[in-house]
């Protein structure tokens, strides 16, 4: 007899459920059968409990003989009928037996509540004139179907559960919260996962949909085109592979991103800089795209962080070919002359070389969506649209936020220095109405 390894956790296939039919049908036991299939006998006894179909019979044409004796009772004329017209029929086959018999003991057939608990291989089965449960593997496998699919619709969770749970989530949703946020903030609340939460919002289950995720709207295709840029002399020495380069002789060396993002055309723009190890960003309003005001930002940061400092937490900055940046030398410099940093750069036209930054845009969109002009903005409402940016949770830091490990890193004193402060969680917004 072929034996199979055990499957722990597996459920049965159709053609296990073949063998459990073919194995009643040749009187094996339990023991023997889960043994072939590879499972213990108690998943076998379950598995023709729950799917086996009960096939009645017609009472009212005829009653069953439920006597302990109907097979071997050898009586007749129970009925005492009297000459000539003495019953000739058996008592056991008579409707009146179970009635009338003295030596009556009521013993229905128990393969109902006993093993095996079908009637499969039964000799008696066609002549037998009680209830039939049969077992039948295909028919099994299709009620197993049924039921695996009807346990996968609708949502575990009482309409009070939801209710609640909408209550919560919702109106941080609406206010421009990721649900990754909300979930390290709440997540002793919230009594689901974060992937069953963008399913519950995403069926309309709560009141936020899925417009009011930006996320959820897939990015069109970028399009590449074009032929290669020439590289300056300039930035001979300061290319992507150079940085690589000195990734690999110093993987544990501090990386700042740096780009600007735009409002309208020829209006204000923001000086961004982000550090690759807490996602932490800073930006800086500058009138226009002129190096002048780039560079000054570099100076500004470098007057109230201290020159010890600002080497400290800018040692290697990575940027792209914009025009802002075209000369490295003023930002390698300091106004005394020093080097304070070392400037990279970005292959043209591939600006996912620095994509944590990039991505962190989208936080300032929430805000400040494209085509908003920056013209009317301060730098205290630039200040504050970035305190509440490093104050949300990001997966990718293991549900802490930014500002908090920048904390760890940079010390309490630097961050100071720089404007940053701690929003709590639940007043986090990320909307227009932010600035409102």
């Amino acid at each position: 007899m072929p034996e199979c390894k055990r499957k722990k956790g597996k459920h049965l296939t159709l053609e296990d459920r073949h063998e459990i039919q073919r194995g009643l049908r040749e009187h094996r036991t339990f023991v023997e059968i889960a043994r072939i299939i590879g499972c213990t006998p108690e998943t076998i006894s379950k598995e023709i409990r729950n799917h086996r179909y009960c096939k009645k019979h017609d009472y009212k044409r005829y009653v069953p003989n439920t006597c302990k004796y109907r097979f071997t009772c050898r009586r007749r004329n129970v009925c005492n009928k009297k000459k000539p017209s003495i019953c000739r029929i058996p008592c056991r086959e008579c409707t009146s037996c179970n009635k009338r018999c003295p030596d009556y003991v009521y013993a229905p057939c128990n393969v109902a509540n006993h093993a095996p608990y079908a009637c499969n291989a039964c000799h008696r089965t066609k002549n037998c004139l009680f209830d039939k449960y049969l077992y039948n593997a295909d028919y099994a496998h299709k009620e197993y179907l049924e039921k695996l699919h009807q346990s996968r619709m609708g949502i575990d969770m009482t309409r009070d559960e939801l209710v609640e749970l909408d209550q919560l989530v919702s109106p941080l949703i609406l206010k421009g919260q990721p649900i990754a946020h909300i979930m390290q903030s709440h997540g002793d609340e919230i009594s689901c996962s974060i992937r069953t939460l963008y399913t519950y919002i995403g069926k309309g289950y709560l009141t936020a949909k899925n417009l009011d995720m930006r996320r959820v709207v897939r990015y069109r295709k970028r399009k590449h085109n074009g032929e290669p840029v020439a590289v300056s002399e300039r930035k001979a020495g300061r290319q992507y592979e150079d940085f690589q380069k000195l990734l690999e002789q110093n993987p544990d060396q501090r990386v700042v991103e740096m780009d600007t993002v735009e409002g309208t055309k020829g209006g204000k723009l923001l000086h961004t800089f982000l550090w690759r190890e807490n996602n932490l960003m800073l930006a800086y309003l500058i009138e226009n795209k002129e190096m002048r005001n780039t560079v000054s930002v570099l100076d500004q940061m470098e007057a109230d962080l201290g020159e010890e400092t600002f080497r400290e937490l800018f040692p290697v900055i990575l940027t792209d070919n914009g025009s802002e940046f075209a000369d490295p030398l003023l930002f390698e410099n300091g106004k005394n002359g020093e080097k304070r940093t070392s400037l990279f750069f970005c292959e043209p036209r591939m600006s996912n070389q620095k994509g944590s930054l990039e991505k962190n845009h989208e936080y300032i969109r929430y805000v400040l969506p494209k085509g908003t002009s920056f013209d009317e903005l301060t730098q205290a409402d630039v200040r504050k649209i970035i305190n509440h940016i490093n104050s949300t949770a990001r997966p990718k830091l293991r549900g802490m936020t930014p500002v908090e490990l920048a904390l760890q890193t940079f010390g309490a004193s630097a961050l100071e220095k720089l404007s940053l402060s701690i929003i709590p969680s639940d007043e986090v917004c990320l909307k227009p109405e932010l600035l409102r």
